[in-house]
């Protein structure tokens, strides 16, 4: 499966009038490692099943940039997270991006990144974010 925006994030970056709505810049934006077996759903309304490998990362240099060539909303982070010393014995397969509540059932999957299998050992892993942004809603 490719990367993709989950219905729920779409709905919720457009302000989600009676759904979970998200502010890009204000709320909290996490990124969470999930393993190569799992496979999300652009349907997913919550993080629960997305058991996370590492500890999520806060995005703290959001941006959101209306793109009026291509008629899209791009939103990004300035920075490429990284997960310090991943226990070894997972194989990351996605990255999803989600608003953060207080818990996984609370919390709206936004994009989900369709990333190569990658074993840990140990080390650190960087997510070297698309020069075109984290996703994308488009009219």
């Amino acid at each position: 499966m490719a990367s993709f925006v989950s219905n729920a994030g779409s709905f919720g970056l457009q302000g989600a009038s009676g759904g979970t709505a998200i502010v890009w810049g204000s709320d909290t934006i996490k990124a969470r490692l999930v393993a190569s077996s799992v496979t999300p759903g652009k349907d997913d309304t919550s993080m629960t099943g997305y058991t996370a490998i590492g500890t999520d990362q806060t995005l703290a240099n959001k941006t959101q940039t209306n793109d009026t060539t291509n008629d899209r909303t791009v939103y990004d982070n300035t920075v490429d997270p990284t997960w310090s010393a991943v226990a070894g014995g997972s194989t990351i397969g996605w990255i999803v991006v989600y608003k953060f509540v207080s818990n996984d059932a609370g919390s709206t999957p936004i994009f989900v990144a369709d990333v190569a299998d990658t074993a840990t050992n140990g080390s650190d892993v960087t997510w070297t974010i698309s020069a075109s942004g984290i996703g994308y809603t488009q009219q």
